[in-house]
């Protein structure tokens, strides 16, 4: 954790601490996502899938079940860091254009 500057003087510090920790918690979340997904469905070296009623589900099963498992839950968490980051880049460069230079 950063502190606040020494001079008493704001200068923003504290909108970019905030700045900081939401980015911190949007990659925190896409972190614990694939942490979740290695947990829940790596078994050794390979993926299993979580739906299957077949030894040996096929392609179009492994697909299926590949997108609603992992790369759809992915890009939801993925999309929700992405919104924090354009919400911050927007708020930063609306607080550049008001602040005097």
């Amino acid at each position: 954790m950063t502190t606040p500057p020494a001079s008493g003087r704001n200068d923003g510090w504290e909108m970019d601490q905030l700045h900081r920790d939401e980015i911190t918690v949007a990659m925190n979340w896409v972190i614990r996502t694939c942490q979740q997904i290695v947990r829940d469905r790596s078994h050794k070296t390979y993926w299993a899938p979580a739906t299957t009623s077949e030894s040996t589900p096929s392609p179009e099963q492994l697909m299926q079940n590949a997108r609603e498992d992992v790369i759809d839950k992915l890009r939801r968490i993925i999309d929700g860091a992405q919104f924090v980051m354009h919400h911050i880049e927007h708020e930063r460069a609306k607080r550049k254009l008001s602040s005097p230079s």
